[in-house]
């Protein structure tokens, strides 16, 4: 049986390996570039695989993904060959590395790279270690309303191979049909570990946690590069930087343990984790760096393909840094020469996510509805608060009270530093950006500019807010490095010897990361696993659990090809269809489904004996069983729901069911029973 560490690295080489690949075959070999944009680069390359099996009729998996990856390294590999050959002496369009930049030399800056990157080692380590305490098994499902969706959009590119944009998510997946646009970069993904392991709960997490506390701290890492690249500081202070804002971002709150916990909004969490590295490559593009530009374009919109608001988080962010790169005359320079390429790669993002939009208009209902925000206004004092205490917020902490304030005075303090050091501009203006979104959404959340932006987010504070908490890590390597400097740099009345200022930078940095670590960041990651468990491994609600695994299993054996089974889908009874693709009429959890007939019997299936229009639809569908949980989550609904209420559970329709005629008990375990129906060979009459 495969170890959870041996499962785990299978996890990182299916989210990182190919667009790493495609990037070394490409003659990419720049670790801020490597860091910043394999993850993005894989999400692009399932999406443009999942068009061609789309448009084809092909099968999307495992074996076409790998198929379809040798071809394109073959390609691009030759096309690389056949340009370098024709150019044999061309020199690179740009630089790898500017030499002006300040750099540490010698002993020193291989200590501060080795540093750096048992930093950013020891970082994810502690990540993967809350994850797992807060999960217990990569096995354990989460309970959350939104990962029914993702559990069964998995299933369905697992068992049919469908995965293009216009095939996601069918609410009927007995039939294939009435399909619902939902954006499936992320459970593509899962789909393709499923695909080895065989368990879809299993591949959800395992996705969840590589983007989580793998993909975000090499994302952070290459912004806090690229920002330290642009402040004319080279190897040595870069790594040790980006190893310090690697380690930092694996304690915050938002955005994977907050999405995990809230909602289970699995594909916009990790969709946030890219913005960073994006935002990076995309800073550091040069004058005539048009395969790179390409590639930065098939990533963007990869990340479009794994949550949509990706592209605007990515683009947005990337203005905003741009604006800083204007501050000085090497950055005003670096900005010319970013244009064209720039607008190269928006062109090539802007046709690939031609079939998700298109899908988006003609499945999904159009673009994002204009929602009401799902907080109050605060006063605009609490509102600029909010920025150095990081409230946790949420059915976490519904009042607030609990916080992460030393991220948010450790990201202060790095502001402070860009502004003194004037060596992270375009960091600065990025974040003065998203603070001044922040506050002015929480000000007035239903109007203005934070309101405005926040459309582009359903107005929820939760995904909003996130922008901040990730521009704080690479605040955090500025101010460490920033301190770092003063001991090496300053040399009037420094009592330190100039042979010995490296080593004591070092120290310094260390012994300061370190003492955060083992105190508050402790607490911190030690809150981060307590919130994860109320969703995981010891959760405060039971949507599936061994009664349902026991009722799938059992059907699995007794029910015959063909044979519906009526169910709830806010229970666990979608493990029927996740695990053994039975054909269960319900996926949505809330019970609203756009297939009216399905409402129906949700309303009023306790009525067929009487009722020859709920019959009518029992024949249609074939179904010959019915699935009931007593118990069963709370879920909010979208206030049109047809129970009239704000809130759903049970389903009306599936209670008081014993005793009606042509209904037999045919297995019960815990608070789950399984009903065979047997209809009379004809309707009532009515």
């Amino acid at each position: 049986m495969l170890s959870e560490a041996v499962r785990l690295a299978v996890g990182i080489l299916v989210v990182l390996l190919p667009g790493f690949l495609i990037l070394l075959v490409t003659g990419v070999r720049e670790r801020l570039w490597l860091a910043g944009l394999s993850a993005p680069l894989t999400t692009g390359f399932v999406l443009v695989v999942s068009l061609f099996t789309g448009v084809t009729g092909l099968r999307f998996g495992l074996l076409t993904t790998i198929v379809a990856l040798a071809v394109v390294l073959l390609v691009l590999g030759g096309v690389r060959w056949l340009v370098r050959r024709r150019r044999p002496a061309a020199a690179p369009a740009e630089p790898a590395e500017d030499p002006r930049l300040r750099t540490l030399t010698g002993r020193a800056g291989t200590v501060a790279q080795v540093l750096g990157a048992l930093v950013a080692v020891a970082g994810v380590g502690l990540g993967v270690r809350l994850w797992h305490k807060g999960l217990g098994s990569w096995r354990t499902p989460t309970q959350e309303h939104d990962t029914v969706t993702h559990a069964v959009l998995t299933a369905f590119t697992h068992f049919t191979g469908k995965a293009a944009p216009w095939q996601i998510l069918p609410i009927d997946v007995v039939h294939d049909t009435n399909v619902q646009f939902y954006p499936p970069g992320f459970t593509d993904l899962c789909a393709l570990l499923t695909d080895i392991f065989g368990d879809t709960m299993l591949s959800l997490n395992l996705v969840t946690v590589v983007f989580s506390v793998v993909v975000l701290p090499l994302s952070v890492a290459a912004l806090t590069a690229a920002v330290l690249r642009h402040g004319r500081l080279g190897r040595g202070w870069v790594e040790l930087a980006a190893g310090v804002a690697a380690l930092v971002s694996v304690q915050l709150y938002r955005p994977g343990i907050a999405f995990a916990h809230d909602g289970g909004v699995l594909p916009n969490a990790a969709a946030m984790t890219l913005m960073p590295g994006l935002v990076a490559v995309m800073l550091v593009l040069g004058k005539r760096n048009w395969g790179r530009a390409v590639l930065v374009g098939v990533a963007a919109a990869g990340a479009f393909n794994v949550h949509p608001s990706a592209l605007t988080s990515v683009a947005l962010t990337t203005v905003a840094a741009l604006i800083g790169l204007l501050f000085t005359k090497a950055g005003r320079l670096a900005f010319v020469r970013a244009l064209l390429p720039l607008v190269l790669t928006g062109v090539v993002a802007v046709v690939l996510i031609v079939p998700d939009v298109l899908a988006l208009l003609r499945l999904g209902g159009g673009t994002v509805v204009d929602a009401p925000a799902n907080i109050p206004g605060s006063p605009l004092g609490e509102s600029a608060e909010l920025l150095a205490r990081l409230p946790y917020g949420g059915y976490f902490d519904p009042s607030g009270a609990m916080g992460q304030p030393a991220l948010g005075l450790l990201g202060l303090a790095g502001v402070v530093a860009t502004l003194l050091s004037r060596r992270a501009w375009p960091l600065l203006t990025a974040w003065l950006f998203w603070a001044a979104v922040v506050v002015s959404f929480h000000f007035s959340p239903n109007s203005g500019f934070g309101a405005t932006i926040g459309r582009f987010y359903y107005r929820v504070a939760n995904r909003l807010d996130t922008h901040v908490y990730l521009l704080i890590p690479p605040l955090a390597g500025v101010l460490f490095v920033a301190l770092g400097l003063v001991v090496v740099a300053v040399r009037k009345g420094n009592p330190v010897p100039a042979r010995l200022r490296p080593a004591v930078a070092f120290g310094l940095i260390v012994v300061l990361l370190g003492a955060l670590t083992v105190t508050t960041f402790r607490g911190y990651m030690n809150t981060g696993a307590l919130s994860l468990s109320q969703r995981y491994a010891t959760p405060q609600f039971v949507r599936y659990n061994a009664a349902d695994d026991a009722a799938a299993k059992w059907l699995d054996q007794n029910a015959a090809p063909g044979e519906a089974i009526l169910n709830n889908a806010n229970d666990g009874s979608t493990l029927l269809y996740v695990d053994y693709d039975l054909p269960i009429l319900n996926i949505v959890p809330d019970g609203h489904s756009p297939i009216e007939d399905n409402i129906t019997l949700l309303a009023k299936f306790r009525d067929f004996p009487d009722d020859p229009q709920v019959q009518n639809i029992l024949r249609a569908k074939n179904v010959r069983w019915v699935y009931v949980d007593s118990s069963a989550p709370t879920v909010g609904t979208d206030g049109h729901h047809w129970t009239g209420r704000l809130t759903y559970s049970l389903a009306p329709g599936l209670s008081g069911l014993a005793g009606l005629p042509g209904l037999t008990k045919a297995f019960s375990s815990g608070t789950v029973t399984v009903y065979r129906l047997d209809l009379p060979q004809t309707p009532p009459r009515g």
